[in-house]
């Protein structure tokens, strides 16, 4: 090959790697105007007869069992910067955005899943009927107002502590319109959020219309009151009877008793008393006493989920005022000899379960949502039937009357041979 050739081949390399560097260039470059174009986030596609439009989600967590609250909230824009300018001349120009609400009521009944009931709803379109004066970026940064709600008696509702920003692009039309929304975490709404995030909008199940953001609030309830001994006012009673005529009703029926928080709830004790006769009789002889309160007297230790030894006689309930909505139960009774056991089951003032065993078996519950309502499981232990043997003696004024006119009837006979002979 001559020197002339492979300067020229040379020369073509060099141009080939040229115009391979030139294009990556220019395929980089397309990659960040791709990025600035995403900027404005998640909706967007708004036109002039279209613009883009967003709602707000509003999520209600309570436990399963729990009637959802009548409750309106409430959520706040405050202006915060137009394009890069966040002087207060300029903030204060800017279109204001009115509160949006969203309204629950108890009827909504949402769903539930592993214990969990989930209700969400809707605010309105957050800027129809919004004019832009001139086209740019309109910041706001969006809060919920916290105790919107009254509650009452043994409720909590935890308010969410999530703010974001979001951004309106607006574009030159006439009038002018949003071409798209962006919306960023400020501050996190709930787990799996980091501040500084864009939002990946949902679609509104009731409207249509795509979320921009999620506030999430957790509401509990307690449904007991402070006298364990009145049946209104106990989460849960556990009772034990002794039937047939031949049941011991001095005799102690041993339980395995397990209550388990709500799926909100954390590190939870409950207290257990055992109530007799309308009093308060909590004894060594039904469990271990954990301690005494000044209203109701003894009472049972219940750490969630750890099974507890309860012993009950007949006329006897284990009686509990401090159980959440949510919460639930286990009673495991163990096997007795010669009785049968039955239990009737109220859950969450529904209608009555009946269970039943085998004589001299065991019979437990399983586990049990202790809701809003009655929650209750009356056990009932049935002696087996005996049938009397040899001579009762309320027969016996019978027996010596037979006897004797058997003896009278025997004596004629003798007295009646001697005489013929």
């Amino acid at each position: 090959m001559t020197e002339r050739k492979i300067k020229m081949n040379k020369k073509r390399n060099i141009s080939i790697k040229a115009l391979f560097a030139l294009a990556l260039v220019v395929i980089m470059s397309l990659g960040s105007l791709t990025t600035v174009f995403a900027a404005p986030g998640p909706i967007s596609g708004g036109t002039q007869s279209n613009p883009a439009q967003a709602v707000i989600g509003k999520e209600l967590r309570m436990a399963e069992g729990t009637t959802t609250p009548a409750a309106t909230f409430t959520f706040r824009f405050a202006a915060k910067q137009y394009n890069d300018d966040n002087t207060t001349a300029t903030t204060a120009a800017m279109p204001a955005i009115a509160d949006k609400s969203v309204t629950f009521a108890s009827t909504d009944t949402g769903n539930t899943s592993l214990g969990l009931k989930t209700v969400t709803k809707d605010t309105a379109s957050l800027f129809a009927g919004i004019t832009w004066p001139r086209a740019g970026i309109y910041t706001y940064t969006v809060t919920e107002l916290s105790n919107s709600y009254t509650t009452n008696a043994g409720e909590t509702m935890t308010y969410s502590t999530g703010s974001y920003d979001i951004s309106v692009y607006v574009v030159n039309g006439s009038p002018n319109y949003i071409e798209a929304i962006g919306t960023y975490v400020v501050t996190p709404d709930h787990a799996g959020q980091t501040a500084g995030d864009k939002t990946d909008p949902q679609t509104s199940t009731v409207t249509g219309a795509p979320r921009a953001m999620v506030f999430t609030n957790t509401f509990t309830k307690m449904n007991g009151g402070t006298d364990v001994t009145d049946p209104s006012d106990q989460t849960l009673a556990i009772s034990k009877t002794v039937a047939g005529a031949y049941g011991d009703q001095t005799k102690y029926f041993s339980y395995g008793v397990t209550v388990t928080q709500s799926v909100l709830s954390t590190g939870n004790t409950y207290k257990g008393y055992v109530v007799e006769g309308g009093n308060v009789v909590t004894a060594a002889a039904n469990g271990t006493i954990a301690g005494t309160d000044p209203v109701n007297g003894n009472y049972i230790n219940f750490p969630s989920g750890t099974a507890v030894t309860v012993n009950l006689k007949h006329g006897q309930s284990l009686a509990f005022i401090d159980n959440e909505v949510g919460s639930s139960y286990v009673a495991n009774e163990a096997a007795a000899a010669s009785y049968t056991p039955t239990a009737s089951i109220i859950v969450n003032g529904g209608t009555p379960i009946a269970l039943s065993s085998g004589e001299g078996t065991s019979l437990s519950t399983a586990s049990r949502l202790i809701g809003e309502n009655a929650n209750s499981a009356a056990f009932t232990n049935t002696y087996k039937n005996v049938t009397p043997t040899g001579i009762a003696l309320n027969n016996l004024p019978f027996i010596m009357i037979i006897v004797l006119a058997v003896g009278a009837f025997a004596a004629f006979i003798v007295v009646k041979s001697r005489k013929r002979a």
